[in-house]
């Protein structure tokens, strides 16, 4: 004999029909709360919790030089082969660099991320071709054939997956290449709270220019540690090494060294606010079990003269209470299944949403072991609280629950869980709402940080050229400035100009300054100026204040009597030189040559909105920095920067055919970009938030309603003796008002703490500022006042001779 039939299946889902709004309540909490936990969830294992995808990756780690300025700076060629060729606490020490290169196609040529890598790399990590073979240790060296490895989404986008690649050359830059493998699938590397990827990965091959540039730090280092070896010592180690090195090369003195472990770098950078996102579904997920507990609680109460009913006609305790559990694995069941729908929703749109602000969730998928917990809890829930009442029921004699009146009325114990049921609610709804709204008024104080110049009417985008067609360096004369030429040409434009990174998109290049006349000090003792290098017309597409002297011209090229000139920005001025006129002072740019000031211009931007505008120096491309990347921005007068979009690469294609147009997009757009990662967090937030708040005032309305069907005839025994409509809604909605009073008191002193977890997430915003507090305090009252004066209008209404005949 079974213990259930498919009878019983059918008569529970008629149970749950004949509930129909507390069955829809109950379903979508769950739902809502499973749903949205699951999703998360599955990021936060995903980003947080899955080993990195390495041969023993507690060994590997990451090498920083370290400055006073900071403890993550990049490493010159030289030192790394030094720190590499003494490393015997490590294995193997591997160096990567960052680059863009141009890949001709017969059809097309493409601008493409290139990282270069010391070929010992992938050995390293244990990494190993999908197809062919990955880098070896001979492919770094200049007498074999250039080689390369293309990335798995890269082969599949511009190749068709088709296998047959493997052994042909591609022409990277002007130079034939042979592809010999095709990497992993996601195949990416952590690195200071990002992760590297790129379309081709090719050996690193040092130039014996690279080689002698000490003090041109450009590589990331990364090594995996000699058995037996601990962080501890492999730190001692290449300190030791550094230090010895700083008595041979002066300039390196007051730097350092610092290991850090790599699996520490691929989760901290995101640990806390994951955690913090964790914390908000955790808020969210309990509120959907405390509506969920509280709905089936109300609903049990109000099936104690059913369960009367089947005790009198000789029913046993298991045929009594099986109908309510069955009812409650059922509505789990639902519940579970529309919540598991949302949650793969719910991924998807996470996954879209990060794809770009954090690579640590490529591949986000649903996690089933998330799915297993998200199952046992809706069942434990809904069998709990609807089981619960049900056994008590059972457990009553028949004739006592049969004079109960309807549904055998509401004891004080029930009505004390049911109440604290809701002002749990009340106060988890505040804290998360306070959170959002917090995080909200910080993420609009970053938008609205002033650039320093007006964004709308500015077009960017990259180009990339090769180098063979360009030899000796002079793609600036005979591609840049005719390029800009023809540009500034096209109606509607305004201006046209290039800079060596776009603003907003890159941090960019430093370097120690210092002024004639100052001592000669150790370099890390000096402070620190980013150089931006820029054609003249750079100035004329920002529209740049000038502030003091010139802007940099046409003349300022690199003919031998035409000495190096810069402009400088307002923060250096202020910083260096206490705000007077720097103009005339000059700062070293090698032991016996120097630059000089010869402009100051308005702050604007560059680092993107997270910091202040930093100390910068302006310089030309054709005294200072060559190369075959040219970021371009153009000023448009009218139409939008849209409206030229296709003229302008119609003219750099007339230059040169074979250039690669790449990353055209408003200069809004770029803006808006910089911040990605905060508004994707603020939109989780403000979801999870909205989600509480809907949850908490439907278990209010719940119960309420519960509340004043229940107290149907008191209600109408006082209309009859003249208590008038004022009056009832009153004494609803003061009932209802304290418990909304008691979980706002609640939520408040909690968020005092929890708020002050949400600092990083807050850009400059107070986690107790007063105007967010006030505001988030009265949006939950209104709600909460809104969520009980449906119930009381519904009692209002009631007729006293009905309510009197109620049994």
């Amino acid at each position: 004999m079974t213990l259930v039939s498919f009878a019983d299946l059918r008569q529970a889902w008629r149970g749950l029909r004949r509930a129909p709004m507390i069955s829809f309540c109950a379903i979508t909490c769950l739902a809502l709360g499973l749903g949205i936990t699951t999703a998360v969830s599955s990021a936060i294992d995903r980003a947080m919790l899955q080993p990195l995808p390495f041969r023993d990756p507690a060994s590997l780690v990451t090498v920083y030089r370290t400055a006073p300025q900071a403890n993550t700076w990049p490493m010159s060629a030289p030192n790394y082969l030094d720190l590499a060729a003494a490393g015997s606490t490590f294995s193997g020490l591997a160096a990567i660099a960052q680059s863009k290169a141009l890949l001709s196609l017969p059809d097309r040529a493409l601008q493409v991320d290139v990282l270069r890598v010391t070929a010992n790399l992938f050995a390293l990590l244990g990494v190993t071709a999908e197809h062919g073979r990955m880098l070896l240790t001979r492919d770094d060296s200049a007498a074999e054939a250039q080689t390369a490895v293309l990335s798995d989404q890269f082969w599949r986008d511009q190749f068709g997956a088709d296998p047959a690649i493997i052994g042909r050359s591609i022409r990277l830059n002007g130079n034939l290449v042979t592809v010999v493998g095709i990497a992993p699938p996601g195949f990416r590397i952590p690195r200071g709270g990002k992760v590297l990827s790129a379309s081709i990965w090719v050996p690193i091959r040092f130039t014996a220019q690279e080689r002698a540039e000490r003090g041109s730090n450009w590589l990331m280092v990364m090594g995996r540690l000699a058995p037996h070896a601990t962080i501890a010592t492999a730190q001692n180690q290449l300190q030791r090494t550094h230090e010895a090195l700083s008595h041979t090369y002066p300039m390196m003195q007051g730097e350092g060294v610092r290991v850090v472990p790599l699996a520490y770098e691929a989760t901290h950078a995101v640990q806390g606010p994951l955690l913090l996102l964790f914390g908000a579904v955790a808020i969210v997920l309990l509120i959907a079990a405390t509506d969920v507990a509280s709905l089936l609680l109300a609903r049990g109460v109000q099936r104690r003269r059913e369960m009367a009913v089947r005790l009198a006609l000789g029913g046993g305790r298991w045929a009594v209470m099986r109908p309510v559990l069955l009812e409650s694995l059922l509505l789990a069941a639902i519940g579970v299944a529309v919540g598991l729908a949302l949650a793969y929703v719910g991924v998807r749109t996470i996954g879209a949403l990060a794809a770009q602000r954090l690579p640590q969730l490529a591949g986000l998928s649903i996690d089933f072991r998330v799915v297993g917990f998200a199952l046992g809890l809706a069942i434990v829930v809904s069998v709990l609280c609807g089981g619960f009442p049900a056994w008590r029921s059972a457990a009553t004699d028949p004739q006592v629950a049969l004079r109960g009146g309807r549904g055998g009325g509401l004891s004080r114990g029930h009505h004390r869980i049911l109440a604290g049921l809701v002002i749990a609610e009340v106060a988890l709804s505040l804290v998360l709402l306070l959170g959002a709204g917090l995080v909200l008024k910080g993420f609009a104080r970053l938008s609205g940080n002033d650039p320093g110049f007006d964004p709308a009417p500015i077009l960017t985008l990259q180009t990339v050229v090769s180098p063979q067609n360009y030899p000796d360096n002079t793609g600036i004369r005979r591609f840049l400035e005719p390029a800009l030429t023809a540009i500034g040409g096209i109606p509607g434009v305004a201006a046209a100009g290039s800079i060596q990174l776009i603003p907003y998109v890159e941090w960019g290049w430093n370097f120690n300054i210092r002024y004639e006349g100052q001592p000669a000090v150790a370099m890390t003792q000096l402070p620190l100026a980013e150089v931006r290098v820029v054609t003249p017309g750079f100035f004329a597409v920002t529209r740049q204040r000038l502030l003091s002297g010139r802007l940099l011209t046409e003349s300022d090229d690199d003919r031998p009597q035409s000495p190096a000139v810069a402009v400088v920005n307002e923060a250096l001025v202020k910083r260096d030189f206490g705000g007077r006129d720097p103009i005339g002072k000059r700062y070293y740019t090698g032991d016996t040559t120097f630059s000089t000031i010869v402009g100051v211009v308005s702050d604007i931007r560059n680092a993107g909105p997270f910091a202040a505008p930093q100390p910068e120096v302006y310089v030309t491309y054709l005294q200072d920095g060559l190369s075959g990347i040219f970021p371009i921005l153009v000023r448009v007068n009218h139409g939008g920067p849209a409206a030229v979009a296709a003229a302008v690469t119609a003219a750099i294609r007339h230059v040169d055919p074979e250039a690669a147009v790449s990353q055209v997009a408003p200069m809004t757009d770029v803006i808006a970009n910089s911040i990605g990662q905060p508004r994707f967090y603020l939109t989780l937030l403000i979801t999870f938030a909205a989600v509480a708040v809907l949850l908490a005032l439907a278990g209010l309305y719940g119960v309420m309603s519960y509340v004043v069907a229940q107290r149907t005839r008191e209600l109408g025994i006082r209309s009859a003796l003249g208590s008038g409509t004022r009056g009832i809604l009153q004494l609803v909605t003061l009932q209802g008002g304290r418990l909304v009073g008691a979980g706002l008191v609640i939520g408040l002193a909690a968020s005092t703490v929890v708020t002050r977890l949400l600092t990083g997430l807050l850009y400059g915003v107070s986690p107790l500022d007063p105007v967010t507090w006030l505001a988030a305090a009265v949006l939950l009252v209104a709600a909460g006042i809104a969520a009980t004066l449906i119930p009381a209008l519904r009692a209002a209404r009631v007729d006293p001779a009905t309510a009197m005949r109620i049994e």
